[in-house]
């Protein structure tokens, strides 16, 4: 299937907004109000980042092969080793757990996102037989009962069934895959595709509203409506993904930037981590604003020259090694 650039577009803009997300994670304590609001905007919206990413991965499918399962995980221990740089550089003592650590990226929860994303991902000739074998109404309740369960009860009752209070876990993503699959094959429904631009707007309006009240009753509390297992945070994403699906695209360009959103996210947190000593202390200042641009900026620049010397180094042979593993294992039809 070809890449459709409105969709690289949406990626590139989620990436970028997690990007920030990260950079302002550890500024919401500020007591300056007119910062405290603009970062809890960046949260807000920032948050529906992840469910976007995976409201996509499902409407295109994942199509499993063990070469795209072999190249995800080289990538991955890659910037494994790029992250315990970073620790060494940050003080990290040197230690056999350290390296342990770097060579076990995927089991250790090093980037919760890729873990979990890849359970999916192995998980997906199944995942995708479900919309085959299944009527829409079976498809329906289904999708009702893990709404209800892992995005309604955290939302309404605050009650996270799976013990996972932020939503940063398999059954969200797994819920989010399964929304995209069923928006890829019967669609959104009417009122949210004509109203998307609306609804996206009035979820993110609603957040930062609920997020900077609750962050004045007590300072720990600013992300209460931003986690992503909240309701406003699953529909935010779900009407991005609508308005995008409205807005067709073709461009170089954009499908080239948008192959660059995995590997700005497995870097971004070491970059940051980096940076955070040259703007963290200024959460009082207007001028944060300025570092903050700046901080995001170097870590899309440092993410491109990383993944460009990776590519160069790892690429040619990832893929000969790729095909032997296709050639020499057998593959679940999806």
């Amino acid at each position: 299937m070809s890449r459709k650039s409105n969709y690289e577009v949406l990626r590139i803009v989620a990436i970028v907004l997690i990007v920030a997300m990260h950079a302002v994670g550890c500024l919401l304590g500020t007591t300056n109000e007119w910062n405290r609001l603009g970062l809890t905007a960046v949260n807000a919206i920032g948050n529906m980042g992840v469910t976007t990413f995976m409201l996509i991965s499902g409407y295109f499918g994942i199509h499993f092969r063990w070469s795209k399962l072999f190249t995800l995980w080289l990538i991955t221990l890659f910037y494994s080793f790029i992250a315990t740089g970073a620790d060494l550089l940050l003080g990290a003592e040197p230690s056999a757990q350290l390296v342990y650590r770097a060579l076990t990226p995927v089991t250790s929860l090093r980037w919760w996102f890729l873990s979990y994303y890849l359970i999916i991902f192995c998980l997906s000739p199944v995942l995708n037989r479900l919309f085959v074998v299944l009527s829409q109404r079976e498809v329906e309740w289904m999708l009702g009962m893990l709404i209800c369960c892992f995005i309604l009860c955290p939302t309404l009752l605050q009650h996270p069934l799976t013990g996972d209070a932020e939503g940063k876990g398999l059954a969200n993503l797994l819920t989010a895959y399964l929304v995209g699959r069923y928006v890829d094959r019967y669609g959104c429904p009417d009122w949210l595709y004509f109203n998307c631009g609306k609804v996206l707007a009035g979820c993110f309006v609603v957040a930062l509203a609920g997020s900077y009240v609750a962050g004045c009753i007590h300072p720990n509390a600013t992300i209460v409506l931003c986690k992503d297992n909240n309701v406003l945070m699953a529909m935010g994403a779900l009407a991005a993904l609508c308005w995008t699906e409205r807005h067709p695209l073709s461009n170089t360009a954009a499908n080239w930037l948008g192959s660059l959103a995995f590997p700005l996210y497995l870097s971004n947190w070491a970059v940051l981590r980096l940076l955070r000593p040259y703007y963290e202390g200024r959460t009082e200042e207007l001028q944060i604003w300025i570092f903050l641009a700046a901080a995001v900026v170097v870590t899309l620049v440092a993410a491109f020259i990383i993944e460009t010397v990776r590519r160069l180094l790892m690429d040619r042979w990832t893929r000969r090694l790729g095909a032997w593993v296709d050639n020499h294992l057998p593959c679940c039809s999806t």
